[in-house]
């Protein structure tokens, strides 16, 4: 479902997959699932549902990702057909986007499953600060279906949905630098819109922790389309996701690799930035801002060089240095010194980091 409007059916014992709305499938899905009735395209079609009902659950690497899973007796094994059997058990519900599973004999709609509307199933005291689980009885929970490594949760605080993130660091040094590398990103302009973290604390089965907080950038009327299921749905069509990219958003979508570059982010892999559709029309209407910095500035913090890190950006062989000079020239950047200097007096303990950071600013002859 998207909403409340079917978009696929598929009953995965029969091997049975049936599109309704192509224009409105997850685009890991859209132009994916093949018309033909031989026994390679079902076997591809019911692959295809796997894989995409198995990418919306969290992994097992996942710090507390243990917990959560105690949480709600689900076996702890980590294989696409567990996966899946668990995206189906929760119906696939996500705070990233609008899709979700109904069974056939289900009568709910949409607003009794919305969990950016509804505080169900909220567990974050398990998932970002790791007490010891009890039973939860309700699986519709953002947590099952909340990806990446660092441990965090989601809350509601008054109308608005939050995220909270921390690491185990000494010092909680990823999320510091989080917080701090958002900081510095708004001392552009010009750019492609950033995301801004504030630090706060939490108690947790290790101590106090410091954790990050960001709001939820999801509006309801859109969905978010992860970097990587744009690339696969445009190479169906043998357009080039960079080339498309660059004619619709220029000089915003440039300045990702460049602002990378310059707080040494590492790990802009293509699940942690994107697009966001407009569910209504099922098309991708505009950049999802920019988030998840807990990589960023860490090898600067420790002193450490990391321009020629391969980057993970396009599943390719450059460098955050290669693609950051590849898209300098598709943007108009504008560096505001003035406020880098107030980011500055308000951190003099990491006058060093903003030291590193400014040697790249000068490097790439932002001003």
């Amino acid at each position: 479902m998207l909403k409340d409007t079917q978009v696929l059916y598929f009953d995965l014992e029969e091997f049975i997959v049936q599109v309704i709305r192509n224009d409105l499938l997850p685009f890991c899905l859209r132009s994916n699932i093949r018309p033909g009735t031989g026994l390679k395209d079902i076997l591809h079609n019911v692959q295809a549902i796997k894989s995409c009902l198995s990418n919306r659950v969290l992994s097992l690497s996942r710090d507390n990702a243990k917990q959560i899973y105690a949480a709600f007796q689900i076996p702890q094994i980590d294989s696409i057909d567990n996966r899946s059997n668990i995206c189906i058990k929760c119906k696939g519900v996500s705070i990233q986007d609008s899709y979700w599973i109904k069974e056939d004999s289900d009568t709910v709609a949409w607003n009794n499953v919305n969990i950016r509307q509804n505080n169900l199933g909220d567990i974050a005291n398990v998932s970002l600060s790791g007490f010891n689980p009890t039973i939860a009885t309700n699986s519709i929970c953002p947590e099952l279906t909340t990806k990446g490594l660092f441990r965090k949760g989601w809350i509601h605080i008054g109308d608005d949905l939050y995220m909270l993130k921390s690491d185990r660091t000494n010092n909680h040094i990823n999320t510091r630098m989080e917080i701090l590398a958002s900081e510095i990103l708004e001392c552009f302009q010009n750019k492609i819109n950033t995301i801004a973290y504030a630090g706060d604390v939490k108690n947790t089965v290790d101590g106090v922790a410091f954790i990050s907080i960001c709001e939820n950038f999801v509006e309801e009327e859109y969905s978010f389309v992860e970097a990587w299921e744009a690339m696969e749905y445009l190479k169906r069509r043998s357009i080039d996701f960079r080339a498309y990219c660059l004619q619709r958003w220029g000089s915003a979508f440039a300045s990702i690799p460049v602002l990378d570059y310059i707080i040494s982010n590492t790990d802009r892999h293509t699940q942690n930035y994107g697009f966001l559709m407009n569910n209504s029309t099922g098309q991708i209407e505009k950049l999802a801002p920019l988030f998840d910095f807990n990589c960023a500035l860490v090898s600067d913090y420790f002193s450490r060089n990391a321009e020629d890190t391969f980057s993970q950006m396009f599943n390719t062989k450059e460098t955050l240095r290669e693609l950051a000079y590849k898209f300098l020239k598709y943007t108009d950047l504008i560096f505001d010194e003035e406020k880098f200097e107030q980011v500055l007096n308000r951190n003099k303990e990491y006058e060093f980091v903003f030291d590193r950071v400014y040697k790249r600013i000068q490097e790439l002859n932002i001003t």
